[in-house]
């Protein structure tokens, strides 16, 4: 990735203690939200139709052979805000020439190389701007490496138009700029598709994690192209265990919707760090997790963990009785004993801060290779006055830093049974 612009601070790790969170407004144009993640796979099909009945996913819109698409087989899936989209590319063989697919920026060779080298892995985050094309050049013009140049698609029913572009984010993860006044369910040249609500919670992404293999490197490039700031961070001091570590930042945009947490490894402890088992599982940087948020987490999790040996989702195991007789000393009389106990038999961690209080859980590894995975997060607290209505304040809560020990330990067990 080239330099970045020199008229952005630099960044560095100043540990947890020392951080000091300053939003200084600094976006070099202006983003919203997160509009969708998604993922290639060689089976779109299945894994789609997995992810719906394991975390309560709605198909809503498609784009394969049916129709009409001879490039790649995609199906959107939705509960709430959130978006996941699972992508397969057709066979090399037997595309029609001159067969323009709805995602002008579609390379069907490289999806299959994508798929071979990674396995199923997050391809694009895509989140919303004013104008993509002006995000496009104002990120390469700040040292961006550009992927997508910006593609306008219209829709034939209505005349509306989506404009995506994308650049590199890290390793071959894109970020992904949509813009433009489309108001259908994901894009245009997509098929609606109808069906009940088979939600069981879920209303958004809250934030999604990157490993990569130098953090400060990767962090000042991407802030240096899109003026993002730091928003957390912890180092292996903070978090690790005598056995491995990691050093993490959080970097968010103006209006704090959009958190991205990067993670780097630490070396010269007893066990080899998670992150570097990661980067060399998925050869290179990638998009480890996606925080699923829910406003109940006891009856998201109530549903997931009865869909877990019906093809649903593994867990990460649970901590240990020690932890959660600790726990309401730690958190306080926010819960009562009922939920103290309902906490424990669902295998929650929950950690708080000076603003409010995080509930979070991990799956286990989405597919064959250790690497990317889901964590189901609920946050409790920070409810402030927007435009006339109460919102909840961005990372409430936190990243789970009082967790962090305990979940490494977790993570190493399990890394044990895999001998990696």
């Amino acid at each position: 990735m080239a330099a970045a612009s020199n008229n952005h601070k630099t960044m560095k790790l100043v540990g947890y203690e020392n951080f000091v969170r300053h939003n200084p407004m600094s976006d070099r144009f202006p983003m919203h939200k997160f509009h969708h993640v998604e993922f290639y796979t060689q089976d779109a099909t299945n894994v789609s139709k997995r992810f719906g009945w394991a975390a309560g996913l709605k198909l809503v819109a498609k784009s394969d052979q049916s129709t009409g698409n001879h490039v790649y087989a995609s199906y959107v899936m939705q509960s709430g805000e959130l978006q996941i989209v699972i992508t397969a590319p057709y066979s090399r063989q037997q595309q029609k020439v001159d067969h323009v697919a709805p995602n002008q920026g579609f390379d069907n060779a490289f999806a299959h190389e994508f798929c071979a080298k990674h396995g199923l892995a997050v391809r694009a985050m895509a989140i919303t701007v004013d104008d993509a094309t002006v995000a496009y050049e104002t990120s390469v013009k700040n040292g961006a490496v550009g992927i997508t140049s910006p593609k306008t698609t219209t829709d034939a029913a209505t005349g509306q138009v989506q404009v995506l572009s994308e650049v590199k984010l890290y390793g071959e993860v894109v970020l992904r700029f949509i813009s433009g006044n489309y108001t259908g369910r994901f894009m245009p040249g997509y098929e609606n598709v109808d069906g009940p609500d088979v939600s069981i919670g879920i209303q958004r992404l809250d934030h999604a994690v990157g490993n990569v293999p130098n953090l400060m490197e990767a962090v000042n490039d991407i802030c240096g192209f899109t003026g993002w700031h730091e928003f957390a961070e912890f180092t292996a001091d903070d978090v690790g265990t005598v056995d491995s570590g990691l050093n993490s930042m959080v970097l968010a945009n103006n209006s704090e919707m959009i958190l991205l947490p990067m993670n780097e490894p630490t070396f010269g402890t007893k066990r080899k760090s998670q992150i570097q088992t990661f980067l060399e599982q998925n050869e290179g940087p990638g998009l480890q997790h996606m925080a699923l948020k829910t406003n109940d987490i006891f009856h998201t999790m109530s549903e997931m963990r009865k869909r877990t040996h019906l093809g649903g989702f593994d867990f990460m195991p649970k901590p240990s009785a020690a932890y959660y007789k600790n726990l309401p000393t730690k958190i306080g009389d926010v819960f009562t004993a009922a939920q103290y106990e309902q906490i424990e038999q669902l295998g929650l961690l929950v950690d708080k801060d000076d603003q409010g209080i995080l509930l979070q859980i991990f799956t286990k590894p989405l597919g064959d290779r250790p690497t990317c995975f889901f964590e189901i997060i609920e946050r409790v607290g920070c409810m402030e006055e927007v435009a006339g209505r109460l919102e909840q304040a961005a990372g409430c809560g936190g990243f789970g830093k009082g967790n962090f020990s305990e979940l490494f330990k977790s993570i190493e067990d399990y890394e044990r049974t895999l001998d990696v």
